[in-house]
């Protein structure tokens, strides 16, 4: 899936020089700890990974003020759920503004065609087509469903809501079907 070190900037970046030492540490462990959800919150909530370091600097933010109300500081494991909490937040708050038309394909037909016997070359066709199409995320999601897991055994896996990755993984193959002109257009 995706790797637990934050790429790029130092996240804390904004308050380089009126960050204590104390807070600094506590909420540079707290994004290190939260980054691989951010990235998971951001493929699935956005369908874009790329996302997740602005969810993580706008759920810092937010922390950042929650920390600094308390006169004796909060604790590492009170800040990092914290985060991850708003994490989730913003995540929802950022898909809900952008939800636009929204394509959606016929899923079952992909389910179909990866679960026959001997398949149609076609139908083999068409499901190496639309895999090569996924971004790695729903590339695993799909390894797990075709290994026989629940929605729920995957959703636990990722640490996030089945009917997320569920619909995050429905959006996704619907676009690669519409790409491939399979599927159709669907506003919501």
């Amino acid at each position: 899936m995706a790797t637990s070190k934050i790429s790029g900037a130092d996240p804390l970046w904004r308050w380089n020089d009126s960050l204590d030492e104390w807070l600094r540490t506590r909420l540079a462990a707290a994004a290190q700890a939260t980054w691989p959800y951010a990235q998971i919150s951001a493929w699935s909530y956005l369908h874009d990974e790329t996302m997740a370091r602005e969810i993580l600097e706008d759920a810092l933010d937010v922390v950042r003020s929650y920390a600094l109300r308390f006169s004796s500081p909060p604790s590492q494991e009170k800040i990092t759920a914290r985060l991850r909490s708003q994490v989730r937040r913003i995540a929802k708050q950022k898909a809900n503004r952008t939800r636009l038309v929204t394509p959606t394909g016929d899923l079952r037909d992909l389910e179909r065609y990866a679960s026959t016997e001997t398949p149609d070359p076609t139908d083999a066709l068409l499901l190496e087509q639309v895999l090569t199409l996924l971004s790695p995320q729903a590339k695993e999601v799909a390894t797990w469903i075709w290994m026989g897991y629940s929605w729920r055994e995957i959703g636990r896996s990722f640490g996030i809501d089945h009917n997320t990755v569920r619909l995050a993984f429905r959006r996704e193959t619907s676009a690669a079907l519409i790409q491939l002109g399979r599927g159709m257009h669907v506003g919501r």
